[in-house]
Order: C-alpha cells, then sequence, then structure tokens
C-alpha cells in the first residue's frame, strides 16, 4: 500500500483505502480501480492523498512522463505568473529528457 498525491495517480491503479468524506462516511470503496474521469470527480471533491494497492509510484519519474503530466498539473491555474513556472518546468524537463535520452544512446 502507497500514499500518493492525487496529481500522481493514474488510471488502472486500485485504491487500497476508502475515499470518506470529513465525517467518515464512505464515498468510494477500496478496491475501485481508477480512470481518468474518477480522478477527476475525486479532485473536484477537493481529495488530496489517496491510498494505493501496492507501490506503483516509482520515486522519480521519468522527465518526459513529467513534461506531458504538466497540463494535468497545471489545468485550473489562469495566473500568469503560474503559466510561466508551467513554460519553465517544461524546458527543464525536455531537457532533462533529451539529456537522459543522449546518455542512454552512449551505452
Amino acid at each position: 500500500m502507497q500514499k500518493i498525491p492525487l496529481s500522481l495517480a493514474q488510471p488502472g491503479m486500485k485504491l487500497a483505502k476508502p475515499i470518506t468524506k470529513a465525517n467518515g462516511m464512505p464515498i468510494i470503496a477500496s478496491g475501485v480501480e481508477l480512470t481518468e474521469s474518477l480522478i477527476g470527480k475525486l479532485d473536484g471533491m477537493g481529495v488530496d492523498k489517496i491510498f494505493i494497492v501496492g507501490a506503483a509510484v516509482a520515486a522519480s519519474q521519468n522527465p518526459s512522463e513529467r513534461v506531458t503530466r504538466l497540463d494535468r498539473l497545471f489545468r485550473r491555474l489562469d495566473d500568469p505568473y503560474m503559466t510561466r513556472v508551467k513554460r519553465h518546468l517544461r524546458e527543464y524537463f525536455t531537457i532533462k529528457a533529451a539529456a537522459d535520452e543522449a546518455g542512454a544512446g552512449k551505452e
């Protein structure tokens, strides 16, 4: 079992513990497989962390995977400063992914 931020949740992961309201009433049972739609609904309800079965999230992600997740992570932010942060992160992860690929080609 692993506790992860909802932003790292992926379709296909299974809940290890139920999602409950503040009063303890269950909303979603344990064992339910996550879908993109369900992740969006949990985000809309303000759920920020979930427990998933196994250790499905590695300590570090591939830089190219991070680039593709930026749009999802920044989707609700219309602030010009956050747009700049997103752009800088995208540039960094793109360069990092290219450097990793170049390094892998030398082996």
